[in-house]
């Protein structure tokens, strides 16, 4: 199939892509792809027969959002002057490939991204399509009356991608991932039921990927590459279908056409859930590719470079997978308190890093009022009463304006006595959005130790000595203006990534 001659329409060349499960024969202005005889835990191409079969309903399936683009199935038999391609139906035919239109791969939503040049009407227009789409297929077969092919899925995933990220990943972020899942499914049990009850699991499309949303020039958008091999990961709740192509866009850094996407598609009349609900998904989608690149990482030998890159890229997408599930959590106000040189400075930062949200400091708040930079010490003058209160109204209002954006917000400021916490609040007002707090504490040995340090470091941002420390502790006030269910003592004597992990499961909790 390399030679040029092989094709009845006798392209001048002929261009081999090879991919994990196919090899792609591009061939002037068709393409022959053919299914390689592999047997995996998710795909069988075992036999002629069952290639045959799954070439017949790539075809059919692949039609439905990219009719133009796949023509039919071929047979490929030896004739008196070697292999020819023939009819589907010969009974002599010995393999059998898809016969296709070349894709436009540099039209692909991924490239134009990348190009920074994807623009609104071509995610409008893919948003319609797909609420249309979503609406035509058919809703899944009678083994989905019941929750549990979601469930097993997404837990299956997080199965595999603990063992196949083991020495890639971070098993603290395995573990918070879990975590997550396991309480976001348990407090969303009920909006699950009711969208399988109104036939939201369809017969989706299963890798909705920006590389796989083609944008030609002058013409309407198509989507190809839908999955074939497995029944199950396509029929799916429409909106886990939707969050593949959400997640996508935010990888590439197009959260607005992210949004853009999901609020064209309701008003295309598809129904995707709560925004809550997509980003779930979202998080999801990401942890499988995720998964996916760690298996890859681990068929290249050690030291070749192509696994390292292969394991950064897992990396990424379990770190975007991450920031994505603190969307799904909802908007909040994480409060991080605790006497200076108790930690909650860098847990604040471990968190805001995961999280993507905005991590609010009285320290830079207070020298910003001042005029100061942030590592310039200031005088006494900075730290009487008023200008502390000054200083957390500043930041009420900094969290409710982080709020109206639709963000949650990390503050991370000592919260010791009762004054500062009303001045907060008289900065934030009447929010809807819930307030957690995370009391960091530490031994006063470690506290002290800590201050010591830090007196020491010439760009240090903190002013707060010894002497400030043994203060705050003795005006230490309860913090009783939240409940005990909103409020988590964290000790900082351990690793900062297990801090992050615990106040993630805190939150999980409250769910």
């Amino acid at each position: 199939m390399l030679d040029p001659g092989f094709y009845p329409h006798a392209p001048r060349s002929v261009e081999l892509r090879e991919t994990h499960i196919s090899w792609v024969f591009r061939a002037g202005s068709l393409a022959y792809k053919v299914k390689k005889p592999i047997v995996l835990p998710f795909l069988d191409y075992g036999t002629a027969e069952r290639r045959r079969r799954m070439c017949l309903e790539e075809v059919r399936l692949n039609q439905r959002l990219a009719p133009s683009i796949y023509l039919r199935v071929v047979g490929i038999r030896h004739g008196d002057r070697g292999y020819e391609i023939g009819s589907v139906e010969d009974p002599e035919a010995v393999e059998y490939a898809v016969e296709m239109r070349p894709v436009e791969e540099e039209r692909s939503f991924e490239v134009l991204a990348r190009r920074g040049s994807l623009g609104h009407r071509q995610i409008a227009t893919v948003a319609e399509r797909l609420a249309r789409f979503h609406a035509e297929v058919p809703v899944a077969g009678t083994d989905w009356r019941h929750l549990d092919p979601l469930v097993a899925a997404i837990i299956d995933n997080l199965t595999n991608l603990e063992k196949a990220g083991g020495g890639i990943l971070d098993p603290d972020r395995l573990r918070a991932a879990r975590s997550f899942t396991a309480s976001f499914l348990a407090a969303s049990w009920g909006e699950l039921e009711r969208r399988l009850a109104a036939g939201s699991i369809r017969e989706c499309h299963g890798d909705l990927r920006a590389e796989h949303v083609i944008a030609p020039a002058g013409a309407p958008p198509y989507i190809y590459d839908c999955i074939e091999f497995g029944a199950r990961l396509r029929e799916i709740d429409v909106a886990t279908d939707l969050a593949f192509l959400v997640m996508d866009l935010v990888r590439l850094g197009e959260e607005d056409l992210a949004r853009e996407l999901v609020y064209v598609y309701r008003l295309a009349g598809g129904d995707p859930g709560e925004d809550r609900l997509i980003d779930f998904f979202s998080s999801y989608r990401s942890w499988v590719r995720a998964t996916v690149a760690c298996e890859r990482a681990l068929e290249l030998e050690s030291g070749d470079p192509k696994r390292e890159r292969q394991g950064a890229e897992a990396r990424e997408y379990l770190a975007l997978g991450h920031r994505l599930a603190w969307r799904a959590r909802g908007p909040m106000v994480l409060l991080l308190c605790g006497v200076s040189a108790s930690g909650k400075t860098t847990v604040a930062e471990r968190l805001a890093e995961v999280s993507g949200w905005p991590h609010l400091s009285s320290d830079l708040t207070r020298k910003g009022l001042a005029g100061l930079q942030p590592t310039e010490r200031g005088d006494a003058g900075l730290y009487e009463p008023g200008t502390t209160t000054r200083t957390y109204h500043q930041l009420g209002l900094a969290a409710k304006g982080s709020l109206e954006l639709g963000s949650g917000v990390i503050v991370d400021a000592t919260f010791h006595r009762h004054e500062e916490r009303a001045a907060f609040q008289k900065g934030f007002g009447e929010g809807a959005a819930p307030r957690l707090a995370v009391h960091c504490v530490a031994s006063s040995s470690v506290l002290l130790r800590r201050a010591a340090e830090r007196e020491r470091d010439p760009v240090r941002i903190s002013d707060a000595g010894p002497e400030i420390v043994r203060c705050q502790l003795a005006e230490w006030e309860e913090f009783d203006e939240l409940d005990g269910a909103r409020r988590m003592e964290l000790c900082t004597e351990l690793a900062p990534g297990g801090l992050a992990a615990l106040v993630e499961q805190f939150i999980d909790q409250r769910l």
